[in-house]
């Protein structure tokens, strides 16, 4: 199977971007807006719901965590489905699940109602966006693979930069509810196009014996006219694989960081977007000022991938320049805290940090994405996400508490500035397994050139 799905992606970078991987490519794009939108609307609701709920701002941690515990649940259970049950079938699943979810939310009447809600619907969104992530990386042009991947990806920044402009445009006219209602009824929108049009993962197609018409028909759009070669028999291959082949074969120390620099950089973001409305309107800004400097935060982090997953295809060491932006990520986060009284130079300090968090940790995905065999991607991107979602839950955790003690923003800003330097030091010693002598899961000794990092 591996030598028919490598051949495959051979002839796909040997020809034009056909319309069918623009078209999956806008369609994970336009999911992952939805995703996005999803994972950080509460960021831009909570100054709302606390005046209105007459609830202190630090309690409402415990939705920010319930909802994060609600991703790692889902991206570290629902990713090893997703490679043995096929990709796209998970997706649609997710899809279903964390918008119907959303749209409830609107109707919540009190913190722990919403807290349950927003558990459940990040069981959904924690599936999403990793199994969206291996489609991508499974039909992207190897020449341009990081770029296409982190391109999907970028749509979940740009969709938490969305909600921001809808918070400041409509939520004071038609209240908090409407930010739920839009975010529960656009992906029920799109669900049907992913359904008529999203193909299923390579593995998938390539190993399950029922799929051959399936596999005619992707095989038709994406390559007409090729034949794939006959399946090699690999001497030695597992039968099934587990999430224990993400520790073998030479990926234990790798995995462990990739698991590390995935930690460090989610408690830096999730941290931000929870509590940075928050901070900056203690600092003076207005409501609408404050939703806005953060989606200005998230909106740079969609330039950011842009033009760093751009880089990483062209550069040597991919892990290098994410190592070395993170540490940028730091200095700029330590800025914040400073000279917050001039609201052009925190708006400034903001959208640096955006631009090297965000653009630095969706480039790392995309590398990530390629960096375990086809048939556990799903699984390592997954669990790369989901153990990274412990960071996601510490951070609004740290943040009430840090907001609780009184603690000065310059004080909050620096201590903020940590995990970046820890994730790009993580990042920096990223490295893959030997080709000459090191074998992949479930392949045979140098049947593969894996991918550079």
């Amino acid at each position: 199977m591996n030598n028919q799905i490598d051949a495959f992606r051979a002839a796909l970078d040997q020809r034009p971007l056909s319309r069918y991987q623009i078209q999956t490519l806008v369609l994970l794009i336009l999911l992952l807006i939805c995703d996005g939108y999803d994972a950080q609307l509460l960021g831009f609701v909570v100054p709302t719901l606390a005046q209105e709920w007459e609830t202190p701002k630090a309690a409402f941690g415990v939705v920010f965590t319930c909802n994060l515990l609600g991703l790692t649940v889902g991206s570290l259970l629902l990713t090893p489905l997703a490679d043995r049950f096929g990709v796209r079938k998970t997706l649609l699943s997710c899809v279903l699940l964390f918008a119907g979810l959303t749209l409830l939310s609107a109707w919540a009447n009190d913190i722990y109602t919403l807290a349950a809600i927003r558990f459940l619907c990040g069981v959904g969104m924690g599936g999403a966006m990793p199994s969206a992530m291996a489609l991508m990386a499974d039909y992207a042009p190897p020449r341009m693979k990081t770029f296409f991947v982190t391109m999907a990806a970028a749509g979940f920044a740009f969709g938490g930069a969305v909600g921001g402009f809808i918070a400041a445009s409509i939520m004071q006219i038609y209240g908090w509810h409407s930010i739920f209602i839009v975010g529960g009824v656009a992906p029920l929108l799109l669900l049907p196009f992913l359904y008529l049009w999203l193909p299923e993962s390579l593995s998938r197609l390539f190993r399950a014996k029922h799929m051959s018409a399936a596999l005619s028909r992707m095989l038709d759009k994406f390559v007409p006219q090729w034949t794939p070669p006959a399946p090699v028999l690999e001497e030695g291959k597992p039968q099934k694989v587990t999430i224990v082949d993400l520790f073998r074969y030479g990926y234990l120390k790798p995995t462990i960081f990739i698991w590390g620099s995935c930690i460090a950089s989610f408690t830096l973001l999730y941290f931000t977007v929870s509590w940075l409305p928050t901070l900056l309107r203690d600092t003076g800004f207005s409501s609408s000022a404050a939703s806005l400097t953060t989606s200005a935060f998230l909106a740079s982090g969609t330039l950011g991938a842009v033009t760093l997953s751009y880089l990483a295809d062209k550069v040597k060491s991919k892990t290098w320049l994410v190592g070395k932006v993170m540490v940028v990520c730091g200095l700029a986060t330590a800025s914040v805290g400073f000279e917050h009284g001039n609201a052009t130079f925190t708006i400034l300090a903001v959208m640096v940090a955006g631009f090297c968090l965000i653009g630095g940790s969706l480039t790392l995905n995309g590398v990530i994405s390629n960096f375990y065999p086809p048939h556990i991607r799903a699984t390592g991107v997954g669990w790369a996400l989901g153990v990274g979602r412990l960071g996601a839950v510490s951070g609004p955790l740290v943040g009430a508490m840090l907001i609780a003690m009184q603690i000065p923003l310059v004080g909050v800003m620096l201590l903020a500035a940590i995990p970046a330097i820890l994730s790009g030091l993580c990042a920096i010693n990223i490295t893959h397994p030997d080709t000459g002598t090191t074998k992949q899961p479930g392949q045979a000794l140098g049947t593969n050139q894996l991918p550079k990092v």
